[in-house]
């Protein structure tokens, strides 16, 4: 069944004046975190100190909103929500006798089914969780990703939905006080699906507004990028290796199957997906996409001072100096900022949609100072476009820069000459109620506050204290040697 949500997402957002999700998401027992609860803001940001479950959190969470739908099937639904099974009745019946079926319902009704199924969900999330993380012995047993539903949630209607289904496109909408569903195109009576199916289309129907599709760009991706060919030469000669074993009857003396089984239980789910992503880039369709035409790309371009080509069949960064200077060679052997940001450049070209969740796992690697703080700026930018973003990190200047941001949205005396000054854009403004903020520690999240001056984040302000009062007593200790 492929999906496609008519609307950009934008609806989402409209529907939050805060700019946080109705849900918040709570981790047990995954990796080095015991206990911890996140909500996401448009923008949500994760610090910490070395190995303190940072990325435990980001990658449990990507791997959620990717497989949910694979944790709760129609049979599941139509269990745990009894009563909803008249109303997948009447869609069945209605799509494959006329093409068309209206169902009264309340949105009350679908703020219940949707907490069912989110608990039930959280039932099932320690195998969720042992495929994200693909552990080769048996872990992630006490694991758990449960979903609690806030009052926000009250104020997400499901947008309107539009599926191949079984013999035709499908539409499904909600207008307040019942559930539309119709089929383009119908002409004359169908033959009936399962109501499993439809069970589990109006659950993905009330559930997707919940849910953004996440897209993650993982800490390997400068691995990834330098060697994705070698990546793709290794698949195939375990595909050659399989075939050969086949031909010659040896599968039961060498159990080839195992060489694939060794070969892909190394890595999670989002190495293995950011793998796959920077494999297809040279594959990806030329069409720009929704948020492509916002030119966000550009902004590498910028940082970078040059641009990436798919043009052939492998990745090809290209400087954007003229004559002296001027330069055109493969991926492999650019910098390795170069590399650490193709995958992003190629997804806001080509790939991203609004409403969205984007996940970045320490954007600053990489990057010089004045990177990091263009690339603060580029995170205002996302969150301007609709896309929602997680990142972690362990720069301050990106903190800072989030931190001045937020105060520039606030209006003041003489505003617009500051911003043209400091070379600020309309579009970097960051309101302070659209971000969150966690600190990783003591096996938690510890939510930082946000006021008008930014992001109260201890864990950079206390290292930069010592370090500054280290630097006070060295300095006046020297100068009096020097005396």
């Amino acid at each position: 069944m492929e999906t496609r949500t008519e609307s950009s997402g934008l609806a989402s957002v409209r529907n939050h004046a805060s700019g946080h999700s109705p849900i918040t998401y709570r981790f047990s027992n995954v990796g080095p975190v015991r206990e911890a609860s996140l909500n996401l803001g448009q923008l949500t940001v994760i610090a910490g100190r070395n190995n303190t479950g940072k990325t435990y959190v980001v990658y449990s969470l990507y791997g959620f909103l990717k497989q949910w739908k694979d944790l709760f099937s129609g049979d599941q639904f139509l269990a745990a929500v009894p009563d909803a099974k008249s109303d997948c009745e009447a869609i069945h019946d209605g799509i494959c006798r006329t093409g068309r079926a209206t169902v009264p319902t309340s949105t009350s009704t679908i703020l219940k089914r949707r907490q069912i199924v989110a608990d039930k969900i959280g039932e099932h999330s320690s195998v969720l969780l042992r495929r994200v993380f693909n552990p080769k012995r048996r872990r992630f047993g006490n694991a758990r990703l449960r979903i609690e539903l806030d009052d926000a949630s009250a104020n997400v209607s499901p947008r309107p939905l539009e599926i191949n289904f079984f013999q035709g496109k499908i539409r499904v909408d909600f207008d307040g006080e019942a559930v539309v569903v119709s089929m383009n195109g119908f002409d004359h009576p169908v033959d009936p699906p399962d109501l499993t199916n439809f069970a589990g289309l109006y659950c993905y129907f009330i559930m997707q507004d919940l849910f953004p599709r996440p897209f993650v760009l993982t800490a390997e991706r400068f691995g990834i990028s330098l060697f994705f060919r070698e990546l793709d030469f290794t698949k195939n000669q375990i595909v050659n290796l399989l075939q050969e074993y086949a031909s010659e009857g040896r599968q039961k003396q060498s159990r080839p199957f195992l060489i694939v089984d060794r070969s892909t239980s190394r890595y999670a789910m989002p190495i293995k997906d950011n793998i796959d992503f920077t494999r297809d880039i040279p594959d990806l369709p030329r069409e720009t996409s929704p948020l492509g035409e916002q030119k966000l790309f550009d902004n590498i371009k910028e940082m970078m001072s040059g641009y990436y080509s798919n043009a052939t069949d492998e990745i090809r960064f290209i400087s954007k100096a003229r004559k002296k200077g001027h330069f055109n060679i493969p991926l492999h052997l650019a910098s390795s900022s170069a590399r650490g940001l193709v995958d992003l450049y190629f997804f806001l070209r080509y790939s991203g949609d609004q409403g969205q969740l984007l996940i970045i796992d320490e954007p600053e690697s990489h990057l010089d100072t004045a990177n990091q703080v263009q690339f603060a700026r580029l995170l205002a930018r996302f969150v301007t476009a609709g896309l929602r973003v997680v990142i972690t990190t362990h720069s301050d200047y990106i903190l800072k820069e989030l931190n001045n941001l937020i105060m520039l949205s606030r209006g003041f005396p003489g505003k617009s000459t500051v911003m043209k000054r400091l070379k600020y854009r309309p579009e970097d403004e960051l309101r302070a109620e659209s971000v969150r903020a966690y600190v990783a520690e003591n096996g938690g999240l510890t939510e930082c506050n946000i006021g008008p001056f930014g992001i109260n984040m201890p864990v950079f302000d206390a290292t930069i204290d010592e370090i500054n009062k280290a630097t006070i007593e060295l300095a006046s200790r020297a100068t009096t040697n020097v005396a």
